[in-house]
C-alpha cells in the first residue's frame, strides 16, 4: 500500500479503514496521499467483503491539514500545473462522493482547508470533541480547489457555507454539529470506535439494498419530485424480489411466532 495512506480491512465486520498517515506533516495531502487514497478506494470497491469505508487520519491532533503547500509551491509553477494537481485530488473526492458503498469520515482532529473538503466528500462525518473545521483557503488568497466548497453547500446550506468559505473562520465540533456538518460528536478517544459502531449498523443490512439506496438518493437530487418518487418505487419492487428480502422476512416472521 502507498506509504502516505494505510489500508486495513476487517472482513468479519464488513469494514475497511483508510488512514491518511503523515503525522509528521499534520496529515497534509501530497501527491503520494492522492495516489494512495485512489488506490485504497479502488481496493475497497473491488472487495465484496467491504460494505462500509471509514476515512480518518493518524494521531489525535489533525484529521487532514489540507494540501501540502511545501510540495505544491515547489513544483507548481503555472496555472495549468496547479489546475492539473488540484484536479487530481478533485477526482479522488468525486470518487468518495459517488462511491457505491457508504464512506464515513472519522474526524479525529483539525480539518483545515482541504481537510474540510475531504470530510465534506464523505457521506457521514463523526467528529472528535477536540475536532475543528476551517475552510481557510480564502485566508491564503485562494478558493477551495478540490470541489469541497460545492459539497459543503449541499451539506449545510448556502448561507452557512458562504459564511465559512468567505470568512475562513474555524469552528469547533459542537458548532459543526449544530450546522449539520458533523452527524455526531464523541470524546476524542472514541471517534474511531464510534465510526465503527455506526458502520456496523449499516453493514448489518443488505449490501444490495444499502448500495442501491445510496445511488438512488444521489441520483434523485437533480430530478423532479415525481420522477424521484417513481424511481424509489421501482427500486423497492426490484429489491422485493431478492433473496435478501426473503431471508429478512422469514427471520422477522420467525421472531414474531417465537
Amino acid at each position: 500500500m502507498n506509504l502516505g495512506v494505510r489500508y486495513e480491512a476487517f472482513p468479519t465486520e464488513g469494514l475497511a479503514v483508510l488512514r491518511i498517515d503523515r503525522p509528521e506533516a499534520s496529515n497534509a495531502v501530497n501527491t503520494q496521499v492522492m495516489e494512495g487514497l485512489a488506490e485504497g478506494l479502488e481496493q475497497a470497491r473491488q472487495d465484496e467483503s467491504v460494505h462500509v469505508v471509514i476515512l480518518t487520519g493518524t494521531g489525535t491532533r489533525t484529521f487532514v491539514a489540507g494540501g501540502d503547500l511545501k510540495e505544491f509551491h515547489s513544483e507548481l509553477k503555472t496555472e495549468a500545473q496547479v489546475y492539473e494537481k488540484m484536479s487530481q485530488m478533485r477526482r479522488v473526492l468525486e470518487t468518495i462522493a459517488n462511491f457505491p458503498k457508504p464512506v464515513i469520515a472519522a474526524v479525529n482532529g483539525a480539518a483545515r482547508g482541504g481537510g474540510g473538503e475531504v470530510a465534506a466528500a464523505c457521506h457521514f462525518r463523526i467528529g472528535s470533541e477536540s475536532a475543528t473545521v476551517g475552510f481557510i483557503q480564502v485566508k491564503l488568497g485562494i478558493a477551495p480547489g478540490w470541489g469541497g466548497g460545492v459539497m459543503l453547500t449541499r451539506i449545510v446550506g448556502r448561507q452557512q457555507a458562504l459564511r465559512l468559505i468567505l470568512t475562513g473562520d474555524v469552528i469547533g465540533a459542537e458548532r459543526a454539529r449544530d450546522i449539520g456538518f458533523f452527524d455526531e460528536v464523541v470524546p476524542a478517544d472514541e471517534v474511531l470506535e464510534a465510526a465503527k459502531s455506526f458502520a456496523a449498523k449499516i453493514a448489518g443490512n443488505s449490501p444490495k439494498a444499502v448500495q442501491s439506496l445510496l445511488r438512488l438518493l444521489r441520483e434523485s437530487e437533480g430530478l423532479e419530485l415525481s420522477d424521484a418518487m417513481e424511481r424509489e418505487t421501482r427500486l423497492c419492487a426490484r429489491l422485493w424480489m431478492t433473496p435478501e428480502h426473503d431471508a429478512a422476512v422469514d427471520a422477522f416472521l420467525t421472531r414474531k411466532r417465537g
